[in-house]
């Protein structure tokens, strides 16, 4: 699957290197019951830090798109 990262992901300055380390090492990954859908990835980035990360799935193209990224809220911690 392709993974495409838009500009808004790096609001809070979260990088590259730590947004596919939470992709590709995500401990919980539940779609949002919202219109559109979207995942929610929790996990760790390369230096431990835990991460959440939202995307829609562009199923026609095979495609992630990441448009948020930042430090776990303490809300998702479950």
């Amino acid at each position: 699957m392709e993974i495409a990262i838009l500009g808004s992901a790096y609001k809070h300055g979260i990088t590259d290197e730590s947004i596919y380390s939470c992709l590709f090492n995500g401990k919980a990954d539940v779609m949002l019951e919202v219109s559109p859908p979207k995942r929610l990835v929790a996990g760790f980035d390369h230096q431990g830090i835990p991460l959440e990360i939202i995307a829609p799935e562009e199923t026609e193209r095979n495609r992630l798109v990441v448009i948020h990224s930042m430090k776990l809220q303490k809300k998702y911690y479950h």
